[in-house]
């Protein structure tokens, strides 16, 4: 008799090794004796794989640059008076990323709190997270297109960054959170924007999205101290704020202690140098 097909996610699941062997192995020998599970199983083993594979560039296109253009003055106006558009210094950088196809957004640092003020319990259990394996987030400047940025590459002071992710997590929603940490330890929202010091914006929800896709804002960072740059991922199958982030300490906002933390979550974070204007990366 032949065992019924199992749910696509499943499949997920086995090539993630979430799977007890004894269970895996029935999956394969099923798949083995059955077409349509046996392509659902090579689908999900090709976007697996390509998941892990560094993301290529995207192409910008005059509707890409449009959108970005109606985003910009329909935008809400409070959020338009926090931008500072007249920046003579941020002229190269917008105009990058406008033709890239991204929108612009400068937003506020959240100074850290006084040492020793990261209190707040742990969350999630201690099971190894497999967020990692399904969603991959990457940082870029709009000097160089979405090309991601290597580690200890030197980005001017004036640039913005973006974010792009591919997301082939089958199971529900994933949530990200996207900040830098200057050298003063001050954080800069990527995403969620945060331009009430007050609120506690959400994490932004990542639609799936097997092939890379790029988030459209990019953000310049509002005086930015010099030097070392920390730029971070948090993936989450629960919403975060930007609370959860600002209430800790600089040192527990290092991606080993947000992996302590949150050890659901996917941590990952990018080390670059903030150079003066005119610097490239």
């Amino acid at each position: 008799m032949t065992s019924p097909c199992p749910e696509p996610s499943v499949w997920l699941q086995l090539v993630d090794r979430q799977l007890p062997e004894e269970q895996a192995q029935a999956l394969r020998a099923h798949a083995r004796g059955c077409a349509h599970c046996q392509r659902g199983l090579r689908d999900t083993e090709a976007l697996a794989a390509r998941i892990a594979a560094p993301l290529e560039p995207a192409s910008s296109t005059d509707e890409a640059v449009a959108r970005v253009l109606r985003r910009v003055r329909a935008g809400p106006a409070e959020q338009r008076a926090r931008a500072r558009w007249n920046r003579p210094w941020a002229g190269g950088a917008v105009a990058a990323a406008l033709a890239a196809g991204l929108a612009v957004l400068f937003l506020r640092p959240v100074p850290g709190p006084p040492h020793g003020e990261g209190t707040a319990l742990a969350r999630g259990t201690a099971a190894a997270s497999s967020l990692g394996r399904s969603v991959g987030v990457t940082f870029h400047t709009p000097l160089t297109g979405t090309t991601p940025l290597a580690p200890g590459a030197v980005v001017p002071a004036e640039a913005g960054f973006g974010v792009r992710y591919r997301n082939v997590d089958a199971r529900g929603p994933v949530f990200l959170l996207a900040f830098a940490q200057d050298a003063r330890g001050e954080v800069h929202w990527l995403h969620p924007a945060h331009l009430h010091e007050d609120a506690n914006e959400p994490s932004v929800q990542l639609e799936a999205a097997p092939e890379a896709r790029t988030l459209e804002e990019v953000v310049v960072l509002e005086e930015p101290a010099p030097g070392p740059l920390r730029l971070v991922s948090v993936v989450t199958r629960a919403p975060l704020g930007v609370r959860d982030i600002e209430s800790l300490a600089p040192e527990a906002r290092t991606p080993e202690a947000l992996r302590q933390r949150w050890p659901e979550a996917s941590v990952e974070s990018l080390s670059v140098v903030l150079a003066g204007p005119g610097a490239r990366p």
